[in-house]
């Protein structure tokens, strides 16, 4: 099977060159409560990147497991000394590493965007897979809208399928409409989406344009 993604070098550099990337409580604080509410314990964080959100949702009293293709990444998370979490590198389109029911709840950060359809249908299932029954997959993925903003940042070398494109640094982005999404997730007890643009942190200005899902297995 040919691989339509990048390769852990390409994360391994950038987050070298960049550092510890962190969008601050962007993605997590506006679900806390949920997961709270729904009784959930165990989570796991799917291309979690150097722990930053791990270290949040930990703080907040889960149990979390951080997995992410960069071992960089990876070794960054760890020697961060997070209480209640756990680090696991490995490709999530290659399988994941956990056991069925496994999960009360799965969050993926701005992580899914990576990859071409068939792939990203495999990594949805198999994260239903690992989630204990009625439990909720909450994932940030970018928008159609926001491929305009990101290419005033990124140069894009190659068109590698609708809306999934190769940049410069070797990275691969899928830009997802709502009916792609709804039809991704058409399997799933409910999903909920939100349109969410995101101002840059200094100027305001927009910087980034995501869906926000909430679907229940």
């Amino acid at each position: 099977m040919t691989r339509i993604y990048a390769d852990s070098s390409v994360w391994d550099k950038r987050f070298e060159l960049e550092g510890d990337l962190d969008w601050g409580g962007l993605w997590t604080d506006p679900v806390i409560g949920l997961l709270r509410d729904a009784g959930a314990r165990r989570l796991l964080d799917l291309g979690c990147g150097t722990g930053s959100d791990v270290a949040r949702l930990a703080t907040a009293g889960f149990a979390v497991t951080g997995l992410d293709f960069s071992e960089s990444a990876i070794e960054t998370a760890q020697a961060k000394g997070i209480p209640e979490a756990e680090f696991v590198q490995a490709d999530m389109a290659n399988g994941l590493p956990f056991s069925s029911d496994s999960f009360d709840a799965v969050l993926s950060n701005v992580a899914l965007h990576m990859f071409d359809d068939s792939t990203t249908a495999r990594i949805v299932a198999d994260v239903r897979r690992i989630l204990r029954p009625d439990s909720f997959f909450v994932f940030h993925v970018n928008s159609r809208e926001d491929r305009a903003l990101r290419s005033t940042r990124k140069k894009v070398t190659q068109e590698l399928g609708s809306n999934l494109i190769e940049e410069e640094d070797g990275q691969t982005v899928h830009f997802f409409s709502e009916e792609e999404l709804k039809v991704l997730f058409a399997d799933w007890k409910t999903l909920d989406l939100e349109h969410l643009e995101i101002g840059h942190r200094e100027t305001g200005e927009p910087f980034k344009r995501v869906w926000r899902g909430i679907a229940k297995g």
